[in-house]
Formats: C-alpha cells, sequence, structure tokens
C-alpha cells in the first residue's frame, strides 16, 4: 500500500497498528484515485480501537448504535470480512448517507442500516446481538488538537445532558446483547463522568456484566483521546 500511496505523492510512515499508516503529506486526498478505488480510508488510528477491541466475527450479528460517520462500522465489516450481519443505527437520515456512502467505497456489503433513536427500546432486537459497540455522543475533549473550539462551545449544562444521553443508550442497548455476548462502550472524551463513572453505574446495577477490558487514550501529537470499556453478558 505504502507505494501504491508514493506513486500518487502521498508520504506515509507505518502506523503502530498492523495495516495503519500515518500520512505525512497529502493534498486532496479523497480526490486520489487509490481511495476513490476503496483501497484505503482515513481515520485516527487510536478511533479504530473500539471496533478492533470489540473483535466481531465472520458469523455474528453486531450492533453498532452510534455509526456516523462510519469509519468504525465499515471496520468491523473489514475484521468481518465482509460476512456475518451488522445493524447500524443514526438518529439523523443525512448521516446515514455518510455511512451508506463511505460502505460503498469500500465495497462493504453486510451493513444494514436503519435510522433510529438509540435510547429507545426496541422489543425486536432484545437478546439478539453477539456483540454491541456503543460509540457514544460525547463532550469530545479528546479531539481538542483537531476540534479547539469545543472548550469554548461547552457548558456544565451540556455535560448533564450528554451524560443522561450516554446513561440511557448503554441501558437500553445492553438489552439487546445475548447471554455471553460482549458489548463496547466507548468516547473520544477525557471525562472520568462521562467514562469510567457511566461504566460503573451500569456494572452496579447490572449483574448479569462485567468488565473485560478498559483503556484510557489521553490525547498525542499522533492519536486522539479514547476511552475504552469492553464488558460481556454472563451466560
Amino acid at each position: 500500500m505504502k507505494e501504491i500511496l508514493e506513486e500518487e505523492n502521498i508520504k506515509t510512515e507505518n502506523g503502530k497498528l498492523k495495516n495503519f499508516l500515518y500520512i505525512n503529506s497529502a493534498k486532496n486526498i479523497e480526490g486520489k484515485k487509490s481511495f476513490q478505488e476503496g483501497l484505503y480510508t482515513i481515520q485516527d488510528e487510536v478511533a479504530s480501537l473500539p471496533s478492533k477491541i470489540l473483535n466481531p466475527k465472520s458469523n455474528e450479528k453486531v450492533l453498532d448504535a452510534c455509526c456516523a460517520p462510519g469509519g468504525k462500522t465499515t471496520f468491523l465489516a473489514e475484521l468481518m470480512k465482509n460476512e456475518g450481519e451488522i445493524i447500524a443505527w443514526d438518529l439523523h437520515k443525512h448521516r446515514l448517507k455518510l455511512v451508506e456512502d463511505t460502505a460503498k467505497r469500500l465495497g462493504v456489503t453486510n451493513i444494514k442500516l436503519e435510522q433510529n433513536d438509540a435510547t429507545i427500546y426496541k422489543e425486536k432486537y432484545k437478546n439478539y446481538f453477539d456483540k454491541i459497540l456503543l460509540d457514544v455522543p460525547c463532550m469530545g475533549l479528546g479531539v481538542l488538537k483537531r476540534k479547539p473550539d469545543i472548550k469554548w462551545s461547552k457548558t456544565i449544562k451540556d455535560i448533564e445532558e450528554i451524560k443522561k444521553l450516554q446513561k440511557e443508550i448503554l441501558e437500553t442497548c445492553s438489552q439487546y446483547l445475548k447471554n455471553g455476548g460482549e458489548l463496547v462502550y466507548s468516547t473520544c472524551s477525557v471525562l472520568k463522568s462521562e467514562n469510567e463513572d457511566i461504566v460503573e453505574n451500569f456494572l452496579k446495577n447490572h449483574e448479569k456484566f462485567t468488565i473485560k477490558k478498559l483503556e484510557n487514550f489521553m490525547p498525542d501529537e499522533n492519536n486522539d483521546g479514547f476511552f475504552i470499556a469492553k464488558l460481556k453478558k454472563v451466560e
């Protein structure tokens, strides 16, 4: 892949994860033939980890409850070798179109898109999924290097509202997980109130769930900040 990119004057270096490259310099990368042909996609390396840690298998049913713009969703599809079933939700139709366009460019066919509010319970999905990804809306304080205006635009009221939303999504979507299934809760925030506190409160009230993995990545010069918790629902 590096050779293909170099031919298009895209300079890269190896990332920390397998099959990831850091782009050092490039102009109009979305206009490059290699990008349009779906040979790769653009995503922060740490932002890929929720999908990787969820570790979906080819024969599984997977829910991505907050899917737009689609980087994690299509990475799930890659990990599943474009097999199995991914149901991907977003509240807004125009954001689902972003996921649809990315999936089409990459040749992904195992994603079913649905416009849906992840806080509203859907009985038909009770105990349906083997794996669930909840990359929930958050304050975004892990991406300040890319979006510095965040720190001036958020208020205490915003934090309380987003925490309520996060709790509701986790509470509702956890009911869709099969016994023995696994769920990843993640944010691009570094606030304990959006991360550890949400997960700890959930575990106190749901004895069937245990924590398997917890990662907290602080932002650096190459990557965003991220929180990732992997939970398992006991048999």
